[in-house]
């Protein structure tokens, strides 16, 4: 058969096909005439599923849909299986984009329906009056529970039902992109848990519910309730592995448990503190947790789980500067996502992204544009644009293609691509999310870049007005920080530190002067000397009185200690090495220090050697693409031992 003949018959619709389109069509596209049809929900659910995709393919179905979906019992019918899970992503997307609000409505009427279980003051009656409130506020419509009657909301099989629920939705609700109402369902599904009596599944419902909104705590950039969810998930951990040291909780089979905790929460858990930490900048400790959080996985651990794990590990490596075993985990979890769950998917997506943020640390910038610009065409595809999942790729993208461009001076993508970035976060977010601030950092620093690309004349662009744009949005980026954070936090440093640039380009130079040194001081007394943050900014301020007032004794002394830090945390051939050496021959030139000048270009030159060398050994270990997570975690382990 000929490939144009093949290529024909695959576009030939299905009789399945056919048959839906027709099914569909027939329908009454009024919310009353779906109302009536009940019928259709004992359905198998992949056909269910099918049927809503096809009505989301038409606007004018919209309305009945967003009524007929926003049935949470119903809803969370049909994502409680994976293998549908990519229809209901679609059905989302195309009712987000046309102004549907079926996320919010989802979250107000579970949040609704909940509240009537939390105040317990509803009981369950033959009464036909109230029968019919509790059925409205449950949004059952008419729906009867599985042994034939109304949802009785003192039945405790019924009050886990809704748990599972809230854990369902909430956690579909953050993997769209909509965060802020995932965490209201996810509260109040906490809540929910808290008023069960005191046992040991108790324990273990809460502390699943905990990671799962520490997770969009952390994605919604709400640190402080992230904090206090991180503190009472610890307190769980501790009770539950008391009470199984002392012989309360006995357990049958405990193969994949840990004090009576099972592995894949563990996890999860130390997983999502890990992610917690790292949005913070606080990579020691977010380091700390993914190792953690690795030493967990097994066989037995489902995929989604092992992807995460290791894509969050891969991330932690790369801020410290461990290439190897972050370019290990990295792949890994790429190789287990594609063949797990295919290349169209959301999960690959993530691990894309976390390839491109590698790429980019490793000087791959090329590679990192392409990555993120694959990560970014899956993730519109599956999401739409309108959400807060693509908004964060164009951030990123953005941010990649500044770097890339750094050299060139054409800026006009990256401006492109965080501009979409703040368009969406503005729309989807409040306007003091942290979110926010992290956009507009990327946009100050691609503007500064623009500007000082256009001072020297004849260029007419108003490269004074692009500096006032920068700084206006650093300091709103600085704004929000402090609301946040308060003064004594990374984050608040860092954006000290951006200021300080900034001001060295508008040759402000006192003013420069002073915010580099508040960034020294925070990042010094919460990191202690020798961090990589301070070493960061130690050059900045070292680079300001080197090559723009003259304070060459200061310069010096900056320039060698931060040499020491990087030599310290990254040894010989830190690539950031080569800023510090040519700082300083600069400074013993100007100083006519001759001694000092030919030492350092040595050490220059035997830098250059090393780095040459390092490039041309094997640097980054492959394992075979059958590899299991234990040979995964061992060869991990292995390498971290050996350094």
């Amino acid at each position: 058969m000929s490939e144009t003949k093949k290529m024909s018959l695959q576009n030939v619709p299905t009789l399945y096909t056919t048959a839906l389109k027709r099914f569909v069509q027939q329908l009454d596209l009024t919310v009353k005439k779906l109302n009536s049809m009940q019928t259709i929900h004992i359905l198998p659910t992949p056909l269910l599923s099918d049927i809503y995709c096809e009505m989301a393919d038409n606007y004018l179905f919209h309305d009945a849909l967003l009524a007929e979906l926003s049935n949470v019992s119903l809803f969370c019918k049909l994502i409680r299986y994976s293998s549908i899970r990519n229809n209901m992503y679609r059905v989302f997307k195309l009712m987000m984009k046309n102004d549907k609000p079926l996320a919010s409505e989802l979250q107000r009427k579970y949040v609704q329906r909940t509240k009537f279980l939390l105040t317990d003051q509803i009981i369950y009656q033959n009464n036909e009056k109230l029968v019919s409130l509790v059925d409205d506020m449950l949004d059952d419509r008419g729906d009867t529970s599985e042994d034939g009657l109304y949802l009785n909301i003192n039945s405790s099989r019924n009050y886990l039902k809704e748990i599972d629920k809230g854990m369902r939705l909430g956690t579909f609700l953050y993997e769209c992109g909509w965060f802020e109402d995932s965490l209201k369902v996810l509260q109040i599904t906490r809540n929910l848990i808290q008023e069960l009596n005191d046992d040991y599944r108790k324990l273990l419902l809460l502390l699943n519910c905990l990671q799962k909104l520490l997770h969009a705590q952390a994605l919604f950039c709400c640190y402080k309730d992230a904090s206090i969810s991180t503190s009472q998930a610890l307190s769980l951990i501790e009770q539950i592995q008391s009470m199984y040291n002392s012989g309360q909780i006995m357990i049958d089979d405990n193969r994949n448990m840990t004090s009576g905790i099972p592995n894949n929460l563990l996890a999860n858990f130390y997983n999502e503190l890990s992610m917690l930490h790292f949005s913070r900048s606080e990579f020691d400790t977010s380091y700390k947790w993914a190792v953690k959080a690795l030493s967990f996985l097994s066989q037995f651990t489902p995929k989604k789980i092992i992807i995460d794990v290791l894509r969050q590990a891969a991330k932690s490596c790369v801020v410290k500067r461990k290439f190897q075993v972050a370019n290990l985990l990295i792949n890994s979890s790429i190789s287990i996502a594609e063949n797990t769950f295919g290349t169209h998917n959301n999960i690959y997506a993530d691990a894309l992204l976390d390839k491109g943020f590698f790429l980019l640390n490793v000087d791959s910038i090329t590679q990192s544009v392409e990555v993120y610009m694959e990560a970014l065409a899956i993730k519109t595809s599956v999401f739409g644009e309108r959400n807060l999942n693509v908004a964060v790729i164009h951030e990123d993208l953005a941010y990649a293609l500044y770097v890339y461009e750094y050299s060139r001076g054409n800026f006009n993508s990256a401006c492109v691509y965080v501009e979409k970035a703040i368009d969406i976060m503005m729309r989807l977010a409040p306007s003091n999310n942290l979110m926010l601030a992290s956009a507009k950092r990327v946009k100050a620093l691609i503007l500064e870049e623009i500007a000082l690309d256009h001072m020297v004349p004849p260029d007419t662009t108003d490269y004074k007005g692009l500096l006032k744009e920068s700084e206006d949005l650093h300091r709103s980026a600085l704004h929000l920080s402090l609301e946040a954070f308060g003064e004594v936090n990374v984050q608040t440093a860092k954006h000290y530190g951006n200021l300080g640039r900034l001001y060295q380009s508008m040759m402000r130079y006192n003013d420069a002067e002073d915010m580099h040194q508040r960034a020294i001081k925070i990042k010094r007394d919460l990191l202690g000397e020798y961090d990589y943050e301070v070493g960061l900014s130690i050059g900045h301020l070292a680079s300001l009185y080197n090559y723009h007032m003259k304070k060459y004794r200061q310069a010096e002394e900056l320039y060698l200690k931060s040499i020491d830090i990087s030599l310290r945390l990254f040894g010989q051939t830190y690539s950031g090495l080569e800023y510090d050496y040519r700082g300083l021959l600069h400074v013993y030139e100007q100083t006519n220090d001759n001694e000092n000048f030919l030492k350092f270009c040595d050490i220059l030159d035997e830098w250059r050697v090393m780095r040459l060398d390092e490039k041309r050994k094997p640097t980054y270990i492959e394992l075979s693409g059958d590899a299991s997570i234990e040979d995964i975690t061992q060869k991990f382990f292995e390498i971290c031992n050996d350094h």
